[in-house]
C-alpha cells in the first residue's frame, strides 16, 4: 500500500490559514482597543486644554485688571 501523502498538505494549509485568521482576528480586537485609548486620551487632552485656557483667561484678566489699577493711579 502506498502511503497517503497528499491528506497532510491540506491539513498544513488548513493550520496555516487557521493561524493566520487567528492572528488577523487578534490584530483587529488589538486595534480596537488602541482606538479606545486613544479616543480616552484625546477626550483628558481636550478637557486638559480647557482648564488651562480658563486659566490662562483668569491671568489675563488679573493682569489687565492690575494694568488699569496702576494706571488710574497715576492719574490721581
Amino acid at each position: 500500500m502506498k502511503p497517503n501523502i497528499e491528506l497532510r498538505k491540506p491539513n498544513r494549509i488548513l493550520f496555516i490559514i487557521s493561524v493566520f485568521l487567528v492572528l488577523l482576528i487578534a490584530q483587529i480586537f488589538w486595534l480596537g482597543w488602541e482606538v479606545e485609548r486613544l479616543k480616552t486620551t484625546i477626550e483628558q487632552n481636550k478637557k486638559t486644554i480647557e482648564i488651562n485656557n480658563q486659566a490662562i483667561d483668569g491671568l489675563q484678566d488679573y493682569i489687565l485688571e492690575e494694568i488699569r489699577k496702576e494706571h488710574n493711579s497715576k492719574f490721581i
